[in-house]
């Protein structure tokens, strides 16, 4: 049977509108809040689990008491613990949990490490998004591959709107130097008169060309034996022709298209 709290000193006045049950303590009128409030900096401590029935919840109040924060759970199939922290991380960390209920704060910022001895093969990270978050990456294994040590990048096709290659294979790259040549692909440059200015035609192009010196050589970066041109050769005589990169010089092969169709030209104007 319910009784009402007093003081328990006869005479004495009751507790408010509290009562007791066994173990329930709770208010007669209805719809009442229970409050504990200790005076000065008294806390209220409960040295065992406590527990919020049914869908009510856990509410902090603000310092001014306008606004509340209510933590309430969702209706569960069955019981599961939270375990906290035992410290409070460090700036940036977030808040992850392990599998089994254990929460810990961790850093999820990425490491850059300079790989560039490594010798394994890494697939670059391909996304469809170029701004804003993005929940995954993705790969293409069998299609784009890069090996650090080498400088060695294997594509099945490539295009950047003025040099396509399709169906092919870039080789002999050279410290991030293309020097090797395309096979079983098409090469096409822009080349229309709207991109240009100040044209004028070239001339004493056999002259020019039999002042080069074609070449058989082995290349270091594998080991193939090779025929071309040395571009610091090329460069005393036809200086439009080669690309300088840092301390590495590559020649243009295709612009050296236009003087072996000028030299045919001026071969057959000699022999007309």
């Amino acid at each position: 049977m319910p009784r009402r709290i007093s003081t328990g000193v006869t005479g004495r006045s009751i507790l408010g509108n509290y009562f007791s049950s066994g173990n329930i303590f709770g208010t007669l009128p209805a719809d009442e809040n229970i409050e504990f409030a200790p005076n000065g900096t008294g806390e209220t401590v409960v040295n065992s689990n406590l527990r919020i029935q049914g869908s009510s919840s856990l509410v902090f109040n603000d310092n001014s008491e306008d606004n509340s924060v209510f933590i309430q759970t969702p209706e569960l199939a069955a019981d599961y613990t939270l375990t906290l922290p035992t410290d409070t991380g460090s700036a940036g960390d977030v808040l992850t949990v392990d599998g089994s209920g254990n929460l810990s704060f961790t850093d999820l910022t990425i490491e850059v490490s300079d790989q560039s001895a490594d010798t394994s093969t890494y697939y670059p990270l391909i996304s469809t998004s170029n701004s804003g978050s993005i929940s995954g990456v993705d790969t293409a294994s069998g299609k784009l591959s890069f090996q650090p040590s080498s400088g060695t990048l294997t594509a099945d096709a490539l295009s950047d709107g003025t040099l396509s290659i399709s169906s092919g294979s870039i080789s002999s790259a050279t410290n991030g130097t293309f020097s090797g040549t395309v096979q079983a692909g098409t090469i096409t440059e822009t080349s229309s008169l709207v991109l240009k200015t100040d044209i004028d035609p070239l001339s004493e192009s056999i002259n020019k060309l039999s002042q080069l010196n074609p070449v058989e050589f082995t290349r270091k970066s594998n080991g193939k034996r090779e025929v071309g041109l040395i571009a610091e050769e090329v460069e005393k005589v036809i200086p439009e022709l080669v690309e300088t990169d840092g301390e590495y010089k590559t020649v243009s092969y295709s612009r050296l298209t236009a003087y072996l169709i000028d030299a045919i030209k001026e071969l057959a104007e000699k022999n007309g």
